[in-house]
């Protein structure tokens, strides 16, 4: 399967556009005592070169063209007496999205200062100034939230009733799992799905948090999971994240454009188990989200003018967050890519439900991330609720 998937890749790259494979190598420069390297799932690093003392130079390839310009880096670097570096990224047809992020044990991660930031004045390239020594430094575009994490991530949720499963094989041959939690009976659903793009971990960081209030143990949450299932795909594209894409499958391909013909494993897989479970159940969709990142917070939504069932909810939704956040402004974005063959799209043509893609920005505050992900889960099931309950 493996050797399938990988001509496919080919041919399909070949076919859209120039083909970039990544190798997986350790870049050693012996004579600086220095190792550079992107032997790890979500690395991308395409080349790598000595420029000068202390000096060298990363070139960012994406997977093929063309391609929504959004590169991802992510790479470690150790020496083996402490000193201080200057590490070029150019960028391969791109320019500098991601401010770099720092970690020496994976799990706390800092922003690197803008004092050791440069960027080019045409962005194609950013040099940061690094401290390193014989303990490996992690440096990526965000936070690494891979397919491990989201595994794991997905097996501890608890609730009152739920169940995860395989609902699909992706082109290179890993699982897809969806959940279902709360009422595994009820007739009312909500459908959450994610990480169709690589890079956009702030969606994800966002769709944890709100997934983790819905599971919360107060009143509120429990009378919500009692009347309301929710179907979860918290990764669309392992292939993508584990690659370190910048934004497509295996395939070379956007899945956030293939919701009308379907022509990847990954959209079908989940087009088919949202289907499926809602025929089992006999189950009408109250809300479709899609967790996604972007340079701002923002909500891309049907306008007011489309109408829905629940009616008016994006409308009160927004207004609600708002109310309770007084100091966040909410960003909303009606009609956008309406004729393209989103997610979003689909959803709202195929069973007129609001259809939400949920957007954070790539430096929005983690904190408020969260703050802001608590409340939007409350008032929805606040709202919702108040619908099937009148």
């Amino acid at each position: 399967m493996r050797v399938f998937a990988l001509l496919l890749v080919l041919v399909s790259g070949c076919l859209a556009g120039e083909v970039a494979l990544q190798t997986r190598t350790n870049y050693l420069f012996k004579g600086d005592g220095i190792r550079i390297s992107n032997r790890f799932p979500g690395a991308r690093v395409n080349e790598c070169e000595r420029i000068g003392e202390r000096k060298y130079r990363i070139l960012i390839r994406p997977e093929n063209t063309p391609i929504n310009r959004s590169p991802w880096y992510a790479f470690k670097v150790r020496s083996r007496t402490k000193q201080t570096i200057q590490l070029t990224l150019r960028y391969h047809n791109a320019i500098h999205r991601y401010s770099p992020r720092i970690t020496e044990d994976q799990e706390t991660w800092s922003v690197l200062p803008q004092n050791r930031i440069k960027v080019s004045p045409r962005r194609t390239e950013a040099t940061l100034t690094l401290d390193i020594g014989p303990e490996s430094l992690w440096v990526a575009g965000q936070e690494r939230i891979g397919v491990s994490d989201l595994r794991a991530w997905s097996k501890d949720l608890k609730s009152d009733a739920g169940k995860r499963k395989k609902i699909g094989t992706s082109l290179g041959d890993r699982a897809i799992h969806g959940l279902q939690l709360g009422s595994l009976t009820s007739t009312n659903v909500v459908i959450i799905v994610s990480r169709q793009h690589p890079p956009e971990v702030t969606g994800t960081i966002g769709l944890m948090n709100f997934v983790e209030r819905l599971m919360h143990d107060d009143e509120k949450a429990t009378a919500f999971r009692q009347q309301v299932g929710v179907l979860l795909v918290p990764l669309m594209n392992p292939d993508g994240v584990k690659e370190g894409h910048w934004r497509h499958n295996l395939a070379g391909v956007d899945l956030n454009r293939d919701w009308r013909d379907f022509k990847q494993p990954e959209t079908r897989a989940v087009r088919d188990w949202i289907e499926r479970t809602l025929k089992e159940r006999g189950a009408r969709p109250l809300l479709f989200l899609d967790f996604h990142s972007t340079y701002r917070d923002v909500f891309y939504t049907q306008g007011d003018e489309h109408p829905t069932t629940p009616p008016d909810f994006t409308k009160q939704w927004l207004k609600a967050i708002g109310d309770r956040l007084p100091d966040y402004k909410v960003n909303r974005s009606a009609g956008h890519n309406l004729a393209k063959p989103t997610s979003k799209a689909w959803a709202y043509e195929r069973f007129r439900c609001p259809a939400i893609t949920y957007e954070f920005g790539d430096q929005t505050d983690r904190g408020l991330i969260g703050r802001q992900t608590s409340v939007a889960a409350e008032e929805m099931m606040r709202l919702l609720r108040e619908y099937l309950n009148p």
